[in-house]
């Protein structure tokens, strides 16, 4: 099973290969004081939460999880070619049916304008996908068996 940081950061590869001149990065520990320093703009990948389904087993933990993540796209420039707007429409096609490890392919849930702050345009692509939790087991803690009782039957 794929951890959250496992997935976002073979987005972030996804999107480093497909956007080379914007920087990629995690969404920041603290937006209001996030400051752009790349002369073009940023796509920001963070977790969104998770949501699960019942367990699948009835001897060991397994349930489906779908993990979203968004892409926030800062860009100092709104429209045209390499714009916000743009630039949004892209990371949807690059994120529409990639394949995170140990994961389903991805599916595009939303995309929003979050608006314009200081001359940075912002928009916001919502993704899922679909991978199985099972429970860590402590293997070697069972107990050993040490007695076998068997009967020979004629």
């Amino acid at each position: 099973m794929a951890t959250t940081l496992q997935i976002i950061e073979s987005i972030k590869v996804r999107l480093t290969a497909k956007f080379p001149t914007l920087a990629v990065e995690y969404f920041p520990d603290k937006p209001d004081e996030y400051r752009l320093n790349h002369p073009r703009g940023a796509l920001l990948v963070s977790h969104l939460g998770s949501k699960f389904d019942e367990t699948v087993a009835t001897d060991v933990i397994a349930q489906p999880r779908y993990p979203k993540f968004s892409v926030t796209v800062v860009l100092r420039q709104l429209n045209g070619n390499g714009g916000a707007l743009d630039i949004s429409g892209q990371v949807i096609l690059a994120l529409a049916g990639f394949r995170a490890p140990d994961c389903k392919k991805m599916w595009i849930v939303a995309e929003r304008y979050l608006g314009e702050t200081a001359g940075l345009w912002q928009y916001a692509v919502d993704v899922a996908t679909e991978t199985m939790l099972v429970e860590d087991t402590d293997i070697g803690l069972e107990p050993l068996l040490t007695t076998v009782d068997y009967e020979v039957n004629p």
